[in-house]
């Protein structure tokens, strides 16, 4: 067993031309062959990641492979937008993003909010 603690793999970024910069966790992304990626996001009030989309092939994508992305809020309230639509979650609530899909997260709240990131290939 591999236990990985908070801080130890941690980045300060500023996301996609999003508002602010994000602290984001990746866990296991050396060290793993699932074909996941499992991120925690921590957006500070008014931050944002921009809206992004993972196609293969697509000259904007920001990966060169498709993948869907899941968001899980774990504390706070977020606003998800995908595709021109806007959902606000909270604790425990989740939003799908398939690929091909713009999509993005915003803190529009004054409180922190944290998200469990999730991304990986289309089911085939």
């Amino acid at each position: 067993m591999r236990i990985q603690r908070r801080g130890e793999v941690s980045y300060d970024w500023q996301l996609y031309g999003g508002a602010g910069r994000l602290a984001v966790e990746s866990y296991f992304r050396d060290q793993t062959t699932l074909p996941a990626n499992v991120m925690l996001y921590h957006l500070p009030p008014g931050s944002s990641e921009g809206e992004h989309i993972h196609l293969e092939g697509e000259e904007d994508s920001c990966t060169p492979y498709s993948s869907d992305e899941l968001y899980v809020v774990v504390s706070g309230r977020v606003v998800v937008t995908a595709d021109g639509e806007r959902a606000e979650l909270g604790p425990g609530d989740a939003a799908y993003t398939p690929a091909g899909s713009r999509h993005g997260v915003a803190n529009e709240t004054d409180e922190p909010a944290e998200l469990v990131i999730v991304f990986g290939p289309p089911k085939g």
